[in-house]
Parts: structure tokens; sequence; C-alpha cells
């Protein structure tokens, strides 16, 4: 009898001891992380997780060069993209979900975009599920990033850059959407109607135009008609000032800030006024340097 007693007891002991060793929890070495940006009308989401330097020498060792890389620890890094993107300006990436690896070396990198995301890290990796792969050059920092980032940088109405940030190297590529094919072609549709008399559409028209560097002459028109269709408005007025200082034209834009000015001061925006008084201040020194 006091060895089944025994024998009970030391079950209960055994499974108490794993019953507590279960309630440790400890933070994960490589913390996951999400970083989204929007782009264009694109909405552009990254999910991976973050290894840390720890003292340890980490390309062309922990990450040896010539071998297919995660780009990050654990589970394979995911791009989730809604629409189609187009990368390094040239290639072209339908909607979906892909997983993110590397090919580094010393002196050129393989980034790869590949249709198959749901792998533990690059285990199962087959190119021939690759949808993009392209080259790019690694830079040397001069100051060490302990804990893998990946960013998005250097971000544009239309484009972004995706950075790869770890110890003293940085890899980046571009990406960019057909968001500006869009918005001319609503613009275009738009002005093309006679009946269009919406002052907002023309303005916004004139002012995507004069933002994207496109034709000024077609956005001083369009300028124009806001303020015909919705006179006082001085922020449009200001708009307008803006497309004939790009132009060239100093003096009209000198004229058609001030009415601004007079504007914004009628409606108590002390904000616009100080916008106009610095533009015409701006605009009065590169007239006379023009002159010269």
């Amino acid at each position: 009898m006091s060895r089944i007693i025994f024998a009970l007891l030391l079950v209960v002991c055994l499974v108490g001891s794993h019953h507590l060793q279960a309630q440790i929890v400890t933070p994960d070495l490589s913390p996951f992380a999400t970083v989204t940006q929007k782009i264009g009308f694109n909405e552009v989401r990254i999910e991976y997780s973050r290894p840390s330097v720890r003292g340890r020498i980490i390309f062309g060792e922990l990450v040896p060069y010539g071998e297919v890389w995660r780009m990050g620890a654990n589970a394979s890094t995911k791009l989730y993209i809604r629409e189609q993107l187009t990368i390094q300006d040239q290639y072209k990436l339908p909607p979906g979900v892909y997983g993110m690896y590397a090919i580094p070396d010393k002196e050129e990198w393989t980034i790869i975009l590949s249709r198959e995301p749901w792998l533990w890290g690059a285990f199962g990796y087959s190119e021939s599920y690759d949808e993009v792969r392209f080259k790019v050059k690694p830079q040397t920092l001069k100051e060490q990033i302990e804990t893998f980032t990946i960013q998005f940088a250097n971000v544009c109405m239309n484009c972004a850059e995706i950075q790869l940030l770890w110890d003293f190297t940085k890899v980046a590529f571009s990406i960019s959407t057909n968001a500006d094919e869009k918005v001319v072609a609503s613009i275009k549709s738009f002005t093309n109607n006679p009946e269009s008399k919406l002052a907002g559409e023309y303005y916004l028209a004139a002012k995507y135009y004069l933002d994207t560097n496109k034709d000024l002459d077609q956005a001083l028109i369009w300028i124009d008609k806001a303020l015909q269709y919705g006179p006082g408005a001085y922020w449009v007025t200001h708009t307008k000032a803006e497309i004939l200082a790009k132009k060239g034209d100093y003096p009209e834009a000198i004229k058609t800030a001030k009415l601004s000015k007079e504007q914004a001061e009628a409606k108590d925006d002390q904000d616009y006024v100080r916008i106009n008084e610095k533009e015409i201040e701006k605009w009065e020194k590169l007239k006379k340097m023009k002159r010269q």
C-alpha cells in the first residue's frame, strides 16, 4: 500500500511541476512587427520578425552569403498589397501576399518576392514560386543598426522605397503605383465635360497638376475656372499664385498673392496671411534675380 501511495504522490508532483513550468513566459528574442504604408490608393503591409545583432557577425556568418534568407527571423517575411505595384520601375507585382526573401552577398544582393509566403523561414523555398527576382547593391552604414528593421522611406504620392537595415548594412528598392494614371483619367473625364461647373473639382485638378509638375498652362486654365465658379476662396487664389510663380511669371504671382492675402485677412485666417507674405518676399527676390 505504501508503494502505491508513493507512486501516486510522485505522479502528482510531476504533474504539478509540469503545470508550474507551463506558466513561465519569456519575451521573444526576435519580436514580431508590422509596418504599413499608404502609397497612392494602395495599402502596403509588411509582417516580419526582428532579430538583433547581440554581438554577432551578421552577414557572411549568421546570415551566410549566397544562401536564401528569410529577411528576418522565425516565419517568412510577408508582403501584402491590395493593388498592383511596380518594383524598381520595371517589374509588375499583382495584388496578393508574397514571401520576401534575399540572397545576400558582399557586392550584390538578390531580392526575391515569392508566391509561397507561408513557409517557416526559408525552409522549403523553391525558385519555381518566384514572382519577381532582381539585384540591388548594398550600402555600408556609418552607425550600427542593432535590431533588424524594414521601413518605408522617401514616400511620395505614388511611390516609396522599402529599406532593409541591419548591423552596418542597408539595402533598398523602389515601389510605385499607377495612382497617377487613375487621377489623370478622372481629371480628364471631369474637365472634358462642358457641363462641369464644380469649383472644387477644378481646384483639385489644377493643384494636382501643380504638385506633380504637369502642364502648368492647363493648370492655370483650371484654376481660373475654379475661381470663376467659386470666387473669393483665398486658398484657391494662392494656388493660382503658385502656378504663376512656377511658370516664372513672378509679377503676376506677386499680384495674385497680394489678393490672396487680402482675402485671407477678410476671413481672419492669419496662417494664410503669413504664407502669402513669405511667398511674396521670396518671389520679389526671384523677380530681381531674373532681371539681372
